[in-house]
Formats: structure tokens, C-alpha cells, sequence
């Protein structure tokens, strides 16, 4: 859904009378997602949710506690028949839902920046190879890959930088882009010269075409530390290498898809989820390497009302530096059947087994079962009204080190109960 932003198009007018570019009144667009739910456990008090010891994610459905939700602001500016640019602001709002006045005084109420760039084109005429690049400067979600059913994004380059992407060369298309981050500390006047800046190099080539339906993308990264302070007391400059592999397939069983992604890694690129983004700098994991298997399996059977997803995880962290290694298996599958165009009813059920070093291994198996009703039929259809009941069981392993499943709602029981309210909603 693309809307009018009449306000905001008033303030880029203002804007112009200053001298600036005015925006496109009719071109802005307002994006967003929102997800927020109420619920309790079988022993009282607020809901929970359940996640493995170890585990990089957890299964979704019926199992998130935060109230979250993504405004984003899309301001064009330019010629619509010649170069162009467009500013992206997008702020995440996350609450307690503890009472109906949440401020950000005591973290009850957080707002923080996700995106705040600029992206521009038009700007090398009718090229064949560059008539369709862009440029992009600033802090923006870049090449995001997630398994939805339980939000875990395997691959993400996300966070400040700039590049250059959309160079063709016939059906492919190629992107560079230089991205770091920095420390959380700095002055006004830039960064602590003592602090670490993890920054990495980025080429990717993508929409290579390889049998019918079937279409590869692979991004090559290399990561590297660097640090102003070159005293002995710094810590070393560490450097790594990662590679993302991923095929998909469209059209399967008619309107369906599937995903199969490989992640390798050695040194800084050695790491779970949400890497190269989160990485650090430092030298000590640069003897490290990492392997992970991602599939995913969107299915809507032509002629039924049933549609859904399957997925499965592994990997492995190798740690050569006296460090424990560690792993993770994860396969869950969420089928969704409708009785009309508006109520549905989806199942999910998700496992997880994780280890580091000679610990046992933690296991956290869950099932929910979620009535719905929205709009229009379909697995991707949103708002989506459900309730949800959540039942899970685990291991002891789970509790190693302090950890607590449930915030220890449970005590010393290996399984629970939860049940709840939730709306979602992406436009």
C-alpha cells in the first residue's frame, strides 16, 4: 500500500524555499511494518516466549513477546524523465506494552533509527550496462535474506555505507559496496581513536539465470579491523573473508518457491546470524571458520486452500583460537489452511537442537495452533487477526550457564504453555 504523505509534503516545499530541491508531493510513499500481542502462560503472569539455549532464532508463530513496529518515509527528488534521487528515513518503535503511557524515560518505549540514506539514478544516460545503477549513500537495510516463520536473517549486509548497485550485463547484475560499523561510543567531532571499526568490502552478482524458473546470486565480502590507536595495548587488527551462495526457484508446485542458501566464512567472517553487519574487528577469531546450510519452501497448492512453508537450518562455528566450537540445527514447518477468503486456521511446528564445545546439547521443540481472519485469503495476506496457543517442551541442557527458558516461568518443569492475542501487518 503506497499512501500520500500530504504533511511531509508540505515540509519538503519549506524546504525548497530555502533552497533546496523540492520533493515529489505525489511520489512520497509510506511504508511500515507493526506486529503487537497480548497474552499470558499457564502459570499466570504476562506471556512468554520460548527460544533453545544456543540457538540462532526461534519459530515465530505464537512465540514473540515485543511490540514492534517500522515507519518508513520515502521522499523523491528531481526529474521524472532524467536523474533522480530519493531519501529514506526509517524509525523502529518497540514498547513493553506494560500500561496505555510508555515513554522512553526507563526504556518502557524505545525509538531508534534503522535506515537514513540517499539513493540516486538516472544519472549515465541510456547506458545498456549503467542506464538502471544506483548509488546509495548512508545506513539502509542491503541485501536482506530471511527464512519468515522464524525471522532469522541468514544473510545481511545492513547498516551505514555506500555503493553502487543494478550494473547490468545482460540479465545480470552486478553491485559493490563499502560498509563498516562503528563503535557505539564518539564525540561530536567523530569516533574514540582508540575504539575498533569493523568494515568490510562487498561484490555481489545476482538474478544469474541458470535452468528454467531458476535463478543465482553469490556475494563475495572481504572484513577487516582497523583502529587508529597502533599501541601495543590496542587490539590487534584482525581480517576474514565470507561467501553467501543462494539458488531459487520459482514456480514450484505452481505458485510456490524454494531457497537454498550456503554461508561460508574464515577469520571475521566466521560468525551466526545477521553477520557481516554485527561483526567485530579484532584479530581473535581470525583463525576461525564457519559453514551454514539454509532451505526454505514456500508451498500454495493449486486448487486447495492450503499454503505455507518448510525450512531447515545447520551450521557450524569452528573455533581454532581455544575457543569452544559451536552448532545449530533447526527445521520447522508452519501449513496455514483457509475456509474462505478471510478465516484461516495455521500450525507450527518447530524444532531446535544447539551445543557449544563439550556442553550437552540443548533441545527446544514448540507447536502453536493459530486462528485467523483477514482480508483476503492466502499465506502472505496481512493484517492478520490471530490467537495463538503455545506449547513447548525442552531439555535440561537448556538451563546451563544461568539461562532461563520462559524467564523461568516454568521452574524446574521442561515444558510450558502460553496462549494470546496478536496482530501483524506489513504494507
Amino acid at each position: 500500500m503506497i499512501k500520500k504523505f500530504k504533511m511531509l509534503a508540505v515540509a519538503a516545499a519549506a524546504a525548497g524555499a530555502f533552497g533546496a530541491p523540492s520533493a515529489f508531493a505525489q511520489g512520497i510513499e509510506f511504508h511500515g511494518y507493526m506486529r503487537t500481542q497480548v497474552g499470558a502462560t499457564s502459570e499466570g503472569g504476562g506471556l512468554q516466549c520460548f527460544q533453545a539455549r544456543g540457538a540462532q532464532a526461534k519459530y515465530r508463530l505464537g512465540n514473540e513477546c515485543d511490540s514492534y513496529g517500522e515507519a518508513m518515509v520515502v521522499a523523491p527528488f528531481g526529474k521524472a524523465d532524467g536523474a533522480w534521487a530519493k531519501y529514506n528515513l526509517m524509525l523502529a518503535l518497540q514498547e513493553n506494552n506494560a500500561q496505555d503511557f510508555e515513554g522512553t524515560n526507563g526504556n518502557s518505549f524505545n525509538v531508534a533509527s534503522r535506515q537514513n540514506f540517499f539513493q540516486g539514478g538516472g544519472f549515465f544516460g541510456d547506458s545498456a550496462t549503467f542506464g538502471d545503477a544506483k548509488v546509495w549513500v548512508g545506513k539502509r537495510y542491503y541485501n536482506r535474506h530471511d527464512i519468515h516463520i522464524n525471522d532469522y536473517y541468514y544473510w545481511s549486509n545492513s547498516g551505514p555505507g555506500a555503493g553502487i548497485e543494478d550494473i547490468s550485463f545482460g540479465t545480470v547484475k552486478f553491485a559493490f559496496a563499502y560498509q563498516q560499523r562503528n563503535s557505539d561510543g564518539g564525540t561530536g567531532n567523530g569516533h574514540d581513536s582508540a575504539n575498533m571499526t569493523s568494515k568490510h568490502l562487498s561484490a555481489r552478482l545476482y538474478e544469474i539465470p541458470t535452468n528454467k524458473d531458476g535463478k543465482l546470486e553469490g556475494e563475495l565480502l572481504y572484513l577487516f579491523g582497523s583502529t587508529a590507536n597502533k599501541t601495543a595495548t590496542a587490539a590487534p587488527e584482525g581480517k576474514g573473508t565470507q561467501l553467501f551462495l543462494e539458488h531459487t526457484q520459482s514456480n514450484v508446485m505452481g505458485g510456490g518457491f524454494n531457497k537454498f542458501a550456503v554461508v561460508l566464512g574464515e577469520g571475521l567472517g566466521a560468525n551466526w546470524s545477521f553477520v557481516p553487519t554485527y561483526v567485530g574487528g579484532s584479530e581473535a577469531a581470525e583463525n576461525d571458520w564457519s559453514y551454514r546450510i539454509h532451505d526454505q519452501f514456500y508451498f500454495d497448492l493449486a486448487g486447495t486452500n492450503v499454503s505455507g512453508m518448510a525450512t531447515a537450518s545447520y551450521g557450524k562455528v569452528f573455533a581454532n583460537a581455544g575457543g569452544a566450537d559451536s552448532q545449530w540445527a533447526s527445521f520447522g514447518i508452519r501449513p496455514q489452511y483457509n475456509f474462505n477468503d478471510n478465516v484461516s486456521i495455521a500450525v507450527e511446528a518447530g524444532y531446535d537442537q544447539a551445543k557449544s564445545g563439550s556442553e550437552p546439547t540443548a533441545k527446544l521443540a514448540k507447536l502453536t495452533i493459530a486462528p485467523q481472519l483477514t482480508l483476503s485469503k492466502g499465506f502472505w495476506s496481512r493484517p492478520v487477526f490471530r490467537g495463538f496457543v503455545t506449547y513447548a517442551k525442552w531439555n535440561d541442557a537448556n538451563t546451563l550457564g544461568g539461562n532461563k527458558i520462559a524467564n523461568g516461568v516454568f521452574g524446574d518443569k521442561t515444558n510450558g504453555l502460553t496462549y494470546g492475542l496478536q496482530v501483524e501487518s506489513w504494507w
